[in-house]
């Protein structure tokens, strides 16, 4: 996880007045859901850089992140049955900036003479107590803090959401959650599979179940072995399987706590959507 997160220079991307021009044109910070299209995307990044592309559970659209840091915010709010909407790179309206950037004296961004369209990393949708709540977030390493000029810049971006009556906050990798984001790392790969049938689905559920109430408290790979054996498949083929229940919430536990290296069948306990006989994949096919 200190490799995943070890802080890397994020790509400056600059562009001219033209460039600026058609990716408005083609709607770029437009749409929500499935529909947005981010600002910049990863193919606008210069060749250095750590930058990611990978679809969505919230909304099935694949995401362009451009640093580690930003996978790894991006992991949390992807999994956070909460929020149901994420948009990335999310241009800032110049003409807004701009007159903020005047009226409290702050240096625009700006390249060979030319004002650059502004980002926040993640502006989020997030239902709370039935209402829709937009959260904007900018993730920071906490070293690129001690550069003033990014604090100028990052005063501005509050700034403008402050206006616009968002709530904006900085996260650094000192804020993420390394179990979550260790266990969510693990079940990514289970996320958009579906390799098990509505049938099979509800066989090895009932198998785990069962499992888990009958047999003496023990690391889930030792209770996926037996079944292994007792259902005379390969070895590691239900341990897989446990993993594609648990990417789509079959079972919960506590992943901001509990690393998956020490699961035990006692740590477990049967979703409620599960155990009524709601058995949905967390993504949408």
């Amino acid at each position: 996880m200190s490799d995943f997160l070890k802080p890397t220079s994020k790509p400056a991307i600059t562009l001219r007045k033209t460039n600026i021009a058609k990716r408005f044109k083609e709607g770029r910070g437009k749409g929500v859901g499935k529909f947005y299209k981010p600002f910049l995307e990863v193919r606008d990044v210069p060749s250095k850089g750590r930058c990611h592309r990978l679809p969505s559970i919230t909304h099935g659209r694949v995401v362009h992140l451009l640093s580690d840091l930003e996978l790894a915010i991006f992991y949390q709010l992807d999994w956070d049955v909460s929020i149901f909407d994420i948009r990335e790179q999310f241009p800032l309206n110049p003409q807004d900036t701009k007159g903020l950037a005047e009226e409290y004296d702050i240096p625009h961004p700006e390249y060979q003479g030319v004002k650059q369209v502004m980002t926040t990393d993640f502006l989020v949708d997030r239902m709370v107590d039935g209402k829709t709540i937009k959260i904007a977030l900018s993730g920071k390493y906490a070293s690129d803090l001690d550069d003033p000029r990014t604090i100028e810049k990052q005063e501005l971006e509050r700034r403008y959401w402050h206006s616009k009556g968002v709530d904006w906050h900085i996260v650094t990798e000192k804020e993420i959650p390394a179990t979550l984001v260790r266990n969510i790392r693990w079940l990514l790969p289970h996320f958009h599979s579906f390799d098990l049938s509505e049938q099979d689905r509800r066989l090895v559920f009932e198998q785990f179940t069962y499992a888990f109430g009958t047999y003496p408290p023990a690391k889930i790979a030792q209770i996926s072995a037996l079944l292994d054996q007792a259902n005379e498949e390969e070895p590691g083929t239900y341990l897989s399987w446990l993993r594609h229940l648990l990417a789509q919430r079959a079972f919960i536990w506590d992943m901001g706590v509990l690393p998956h290296s020490k699961l035990t069948s006692e740590d477990l306990v049967v979703s409620d959507n599960w155990q009524h006989g709601e058995m949905l994949y967390v993504s949408s096919q």
